[in-house]
């Protein structure tokens, strides 16, 4: 398997991320060949001179390395179907979409018996930073399958962490978005205890702004809770997701984290209450609920 720089690559899954990274990759100088399940998707990006494959093995027979970018584990596992797994003897397989370190391992296991190599390669960040190129690349798995990579993910983000082996770039990633999800409660429940009080949201808005509370997700954020519209630019659902895989992993572990298990009982409720299109910070509207 090659060390040198890849400049072909497959992509599978073009969602609200797959999209502007692949344009990244494109304009970047990088030949992709992309498949989606929706068609429709790959019409902008045959324009810009991407190669639209039929099926996920014809694509994989075409590249050297492939990514993955989809929904969740049951996507992978039909993706990496036995007929594709026949496939991937000197092949890569790098998979950026978020599952738990449990389900990565068992791809690797997966990818590496059937003669391929395997690395994992979530991404810390929303549709915004894909498409100016500055989301974070968690990367899990070997240093050789890394190098050839570097330039791409040059192209999608502005920095890549290495944390190690498979499993702890997806670890990494449940650690930020458990974070995440914490911090959409926290400021939920504050603008909510403003209220409380009577104080304008204006107001407590600028002052939390101000104060040693601020952070980048607050500024990013700060005009959903005061306009109380939450269009998505992380969808709660996805949110929601996240934080049971990590509740999850946690319980494989037994380790009880209680800020991550509220977290993810409050999401998985405002999910169930019809807030799953809306933003992470969205979770203000199930909190509001009298």
């Amino acid at each position: 398997m090659s060390a040198e720089t890849y400049t072909q690559i497959g992509w599978i899954g073009l969602g609200q991320m797959g999209l502007p990274m692949v344009t990244r990759l494109l304009d970047g100088g990088i030949e992709v060949g992309v498949y989606n399940r929706s068609p429709g998707k790959t019409a902008a990006l045959i324009e810009k001179g991407a190669k639209a494959y039929h099926s996920t093995i014809e694509l994989i027979r075409d590249y050297p390395v492939v990514f993955l970018m989809v929904s969740d584990y049951a996507a992978i596992c039909d993706i990496l179907n036995e007929a594709v797994r026949k496939e991937l003897q000197g092949k890569t397989i790098v998979n950026m979409s978020t599952i738990s370190p449990t389900e990565n391992l068992a791809i690797k296991q997966l990818v590496e018996a059937a003669g391929g190599q395997f690395a994992e390669a979530p991404v810390s960040g929303s549709v915004g930073p894909a498409t100016n190129g500055t989301l974070l690349v968690l990367f899990g798995g070997d240093e050789a399958v890394l190098n050839p990579l570097q330039k791409a993910f040059s192209l999608v983000g502005k920095k890549t962490f290495h944390f190690g082996e498979v499993g702890k770039g997806s670890g990494a990633k449940l650690v930020l978005n458990s974070l995440l999800g914490i911090f959409g409660e926290a400021y939920s429940e504050a603008m909510l205890m403003a209220q409380q009080f009577g104080i304008d949201t204006g107001a407590i808005v600028e002052a939390v702004g101000g104060s040693a509370m601020d952070s980048p997700m607050f500024q990013t954020k700060k005009s959903l809770w005061a306009n109380r519209e939450f269009p998505p630019a992380f969808a709660l659902k996805h949110a929601s997701k996240d934080l049971n895989l990590a509740v999850g992993e946690l319980k494989r572990a037994g380790l009880t984290l209680p800020a991550v298990e509220t977290a993810a009982d409050n999401y998985r409720k405002a999910v169930e209450a019809g807030y799953g299109g809306q933003d992470v910070s969205g979770v203000y509207l199930k909190l509001a609920e009298r």
